[in-house]
């Protein structure tokens, strides 16, 4: 899906907004979510995490700052 594309099912999303239930606004962005998102939700738990540990294992040392004047 095309940036495009995307744009106008959110636009159309949004113009429908004031017509939604609660329910069917959480179901539009789990829709817009689907649509954006495709490849994350391929993922698994597993990959994510190992993702996130690597992160912290690459992360080099935090220094401590001071903004105080």
């Amino acid at each position: 899906m095309t940036r495009k594309e995307y744009d106008l099912v959110f636009q159309a999303f949004k113009s429908y907004r004031v017509y939604m239930t609660d329910a069917e606004e959480v179901l539009s962005e789990k829709i817009l979510d689907d649509l954006f998102y495709p490849e994350f939700d391929k993922l698994s738990t597993d990959d994510l995490v190992a993702d996130a540990e690597e992160a912290l294992a690459n992360e080099s040392e935090i220094k401590s700052l001071n903004f105080r004047s």
